[in-house]
């Protein structure tokens, strides 16, 4: 293995203990230490792979973009229609091994660092446009062009809307009842006939068994916290 792949490996290992040490204490008393701490290093170890408490931060938005995305990607493998791809996004977004009460609280905790932290914006920016795009085409194939673009944005916003309001309440937010504000919302603006809304049911059962599957596993959930 080359040092530039331990390098990598490092990282990562460090952007967890990172997205751990928030969950934990909070962002304002996550320390450099106490990450290193998570991460079985010491200080001058995180130090060498990262300058400061703000490039670790840049690192950790990337790396739970990163984790969204590959769920996206491999739900996809398994999705033949627009109905089943526009399913996977709200899976990926939502499924327990991804959102859970902790990783909510953290990701707010997190958000309200990127209005000060340029990076982060970026980072954050990139990713709303990313599920606004994948939401986009798959809604074009079911509603005409100006009509995806405005669903779109709504469905952006209410998967925005749920996890800050996860991260906000004191009791933790079920998986399903997300997904389920989710269809709710989904199919008053996206008013289809009744053929439609069968396919979109048969969408989302198929999708889920394939998260079971995909996301419930060992490899997956070693990924995520």
């Amino acid at each position: 293995m080359n040092t530039r792949s331990i390098s990598f490996i490092r990282r990562a290992e460090l952007s967890k203990a990172a997205f751990e040490a928030v969950a934990q204490f909070g962002l304002r008393a996550t320390t450099l230490e106490k990450v290193g701490v998570i991460a079985g290093v010491s200080k001058g170890v995180v130090l060498h792979h990262f300058k400061d408490k703000s490039s670790l931060l840049e690192a950790v938005f990337r790396r739970s973009n990163s984790l969204l995305s590959e769920a996206v990607i491999e739900l996809y493998r398994y999705a033949q229609n627009p109905y089943e791809r526009l399913w996977a996004i709200i899976f990926a977004n939502f499924y327990d091994t991804i959102f859970n009460h902790k990783v909510c609280q953290a990701w707010l905790a997190l958000t309200a660092e990127v209005p000060h932290n340029k990076q982060c914006q970026r980072v954050q920016t990139a990713c709303h446009a990313r599920i606004h795009t994948n939401l986009k085409h798959e809604l074009r194939m079911l509603c005409n062009a100006d009509d995806s673009q405005k669903i779109a944005k709504q469905l952006g916003v209410t998967i925005d809307g749920i996890w800050v309001r996860a991260g906000l309440q004191f009791a933790p937010m079920p998986s399903q009842q997300a997904i389920d504000e989710v269809e709710f919302v989904l199919y008053r603006l996206l008013i289809g006939t009744k053929n439609q809304k069968i396919l979109h049911k048969s969408a989302r059962i198929k999708t889920e068994n394939t998260a079971n599957i995909l996301m419930n596993s060992k490899a997956f959930r070693e990924k995520a916290l």
